[in-house]
Order: structure tokens, then C-alpha cells, then sequence
């Protein structure tokens, strides 16, 4: 069992995205003594917890190379000293503006995942991803993947669909396939910037369905040269397929293997909502890890109730109300609301299923071996090494 811990080292960025999430405005950056707290006890909780057998560190922000390279090398020394023999992957979630040889380098003598945050062609990207003046940072972002592709470091990346991009989805399926970006779609969370931007950007609870369903055919049918891998059809093809939830968002319970670090060592249920004080689960600087993950507060997300339209639910099984996290920006603070986009979910899965049913595959029944390189390169890839974790927030 995976646990993640989505350490956020500042929550400063050089970017001012137009739809940025982030409601921190504090500005610290995470000092080496809560980094080596925030390393040892996330090693000695999952240790103790006995079902967990792999740890994600995922460097997450706002921008979390502005802490600097020299921070990132005591990560791989505190890594060392206190790993034992727990498996762990590290996952770095940037907007991709600061990698140079020097970074690029690290980044691949260290075998860190990357994931560099991109809407697609300069168009569609460089209407929302601005930096401080205003000025799109396409660019610098493409100049970066191109510099890791160089040196053989294939990135994953994170494409937020809006209004600004869902009518495109094929010419931006077509750029990340020219581009060789592996990547994984989401939608705007309502909070931080991107609160004042929602009218103008964000999706009805319905409509983000459409490009994401648009998307998903042309990934389910591509041919071997027009096929890129991108999480969240991989995450909600494997449901349907295995029969349980295979990412955060579709976990009955995902306060149990997920937690979030800010600079201070305080401790949230998710990347999303850090920095609101009163989901502190506590500090590291005050208790364990341990202590603080059977907290009141942790304790309340990691016993979420089901509404009643979710027990009465086809896809309840898998999806179990959806993202916590959009449920308590949403729907006034309330984490035990179903998913604001839940009416599109159901459709994805309901699109799923059937796009399956086309290849002769039942929902939840034993996958056939003599399909496992069919689907359009689909299925191989379900279960392949080439899989990159992407973080959803």
C-alpha cells in the first residue's frame, strides 16, 4: 500500500496562474531542521503502519524549486540516512520555468519523477500560465521539457481543462503526442485565484464531462504512433477493470494514505487544502507523525460518510463521492458533500464501461489474456513501468 505525503517546501511561486488554487499568502520557505522532521517521521509512521510498503515524497508548491537545488540534495541525504528499507519514489510537481543543466542533471542522477505543468500549445497555455507582469510562460516551459527530453528524462505534465482550452481538445491531444508529454487532465478547484476567475473559466458540474470524454477516445483508440499516456483514463479504465478505486479521488477513505506538509511542518489532509487553519491535523514540530494522523481533525477526513445518492449510486463502489477535497472547497466547507463534478464522473464512467463493452470486456470480470496488447496500445499500458505519477491537485 502507497502512502503519499505531498510536501509543500514554500508557497511562493514566480508564476500568478490566473486559476492558482493556492490560498497561502505566507512566504517561508521550509527550513532543513522541519525538513528532516518532515523525512524522518513520514520513514517511521509508514514503518509502523504496517500495510504500507512504498512511500511518494511529491515536491509540490507554490513553485517548489524556488527552495533551491542545494535544499533538494539534503533531501537525497535525509532520504538515505532514514529509508531503511522502505521503498520510496520522489515526485517533483513544477511549473517548469527554473530548470537548467544544473537541475535537469539532479533531477536525473536522482531518478526524481517530474511533472511540469502545461495547458497544452502556447495558444490555450500562455492564457492563464502568466507570470508577474502578465507575460505567458510557454516558452520557458517547453524550453525545459525539451532540455529534460535531451537528456533522456521523460516528464509527465498536469493540463487543467477550463473554458479557455475544452473546445481544442484534439489539437491539444495532438501537441502532447508531437511533444511526447505524458499527462494528466484536471479541472479548477474553487479557491485561491482561481475563485474570482470561476465564472469566466471554470466548468459547470456537468460539462466538464465533454472534453474530458473527447479526450478519452481519442486516447482508448489511438494508434501505436498517435498514443500518449495520460493518468486519469489509465486510474478510471483500471476501476472499472479491477473493481476499486485506483486513485485518490475515487478512495472511500483517502485521508488514510494521504497527507500534505506545508514550510512549517503543519499538517493537512491534502495539497488543496493547505493553509487552512482550522484542517490542521497538527505540527511536526509539536508531535509525531503518528500522533498527529489520529488527530480530531484527521480523524474526521478519514471517515467520510457516503451521502444517500452515493449509496444508490452504480459507480459508489469506485468513485465513493469523489475529491474530498473539491466536495469542502465547493460546497461550504463541507468535505462529506459529494464531488461538485460529480454528475460528469458518472458520465466518465458510465463512458468507460461502455468504450470497454466495445472490446468484449465486462465491468469487474477477469481481464482476458489474449487482449493484454489490444485496445489501441490501452491495456499495456494499464499495468506498464512507463506509468508516471502525476499529483491531481
Amino acid at each position: 500500500m502507497l502512502f503519499v505525503n505531498v510536501i509543500k517546501p514554500t508557497h511562493r511561486c514566480n508564476l500568478a496562474c490566473k486559476y492558482c488554487y493556492n490560498e497561502d499568502v505566507r512566504k517561508p520557505i521550509m527550513t532543513l531542521d522541519i525538513l528532516e522532521k518532515t523525512i524522518l517521521e513520514t520513514f517511521s509512521y509508514t514503518k509502523k503502519v504496517k500495510e504500507f510498503t512504498s512511500i511518494d515524497f511529491i515536491w509540490h508548491g507554490g513553485e517548489p524549486m524556488l527552495a533551491g537545488l542545494d535544499f533538494y540534495k539534503k533531501v537525497i541525504e535525509l532520504q538515505n540516512k532514514y529509508s531503511g528499507d522502505m521503498h520510496y519514489t520522489n515526485i517533483l510537481q513544477t511549473n517548469g520555468t527554473l530548470i537548467n543543466n544544473k537541475w535537469a542533471d539532479f533531477l536525473l542522477n536522482n531518478k526524481f519523477l517530474v511533472s511540469i505543468s502545461i495547458d497544452g500549445p502556447k495558444l490555450y497555455h500562455d492564457k492563464n500560465r502568466i507570470d508577474k507582469k502578465g507575460n505567458g510562460s510557454f516558452d520557458r516551459v517547453i524550453a525545459s521539457i525539451k532540455k529534460l527530453h535531451n537528456i533522456g528524462l521523460i516528464c509527465g505534465s498536469a493540463l487543467v481543462i477550463s473554458k479557455a482550452n475544452k473546445d481544442y481538445v484534439e489539437e491539444i491531444y495532438d501537441f502532447m503526442v508531437e511533444n511526447h508529454i505524458p499527462f494528466n487532465i484536471i479541472p479548477l478547484n474553487k479557491s485561491g485565484n482561481a475563485i474570482n476567475e470561476y465564472n469566466e473559466l471554470g466548468l459547470m458540474p456537468d460539462e466538464y464531462a465533454e472534453p474530458w470524454i473527447k479526450l478519452y477516445n481519442l486516447w482508448f483508440d489511438a494508434k501505436k504512433d498517435k498514443y500518449i499516456y495520460i493518468a486519469d483514463f489509465i486510474n478510471k479504465t483500471k476501476s472499472i477493470l479491477l473493481g476499486r478505486a485506483a486513485d485518490c479521488e475515487g478512495l472511500s477513505q483517502c485521508g488514510n494514505a494521504n497527507c500534505s506538509t506545508d514550510p512549517l511542518g503543519d499538517i493537512y489532509p491534502c495539497a488543496s487544502l493547505s493553509g487552512i487553519s482550522s484542517l490542521i491535523y497538527g505540527n511536526l514540530n509539536q508531535q509525531s507523525l503518528d500522533k498527529i494522523m489520529h488527530s480530531p481533525v484527521a480523524r474526521k477526513f478519514r471517515t467520510r460518510q457516503p451521502t444517500y445518492s452515493c449509496t444508490h449510486c452504480k459507480w459508489q463502489y469506485i468513485c465513493h463521492g469523489g475529491c474530498q477535497a473539491r466536495s469542502y472547497k465547493f460546497f461550504n466547507n463541507d468535505q462529506e458533500h459529494k464531488d461538485y463534478y460529480c454528475p460528469s464522473l458518472y458520465k466518465m464512467y458510465e463512458h468507460v464501461e461502455k468504450k470497454l463493452a466495445t472490446k468484449g470486456i465486462v465491468a469487474g470480470s477477469p481481464f482476458p489474456e489474449h487482449m493484454k496488447d489490444g485496445l489501441g496500445n490501452t491495456i499495456a499500458y494499464l499495468n506498464s513501468d512507463l506509468a508516471i505519477p502525476i499529483n491531481n491537485t
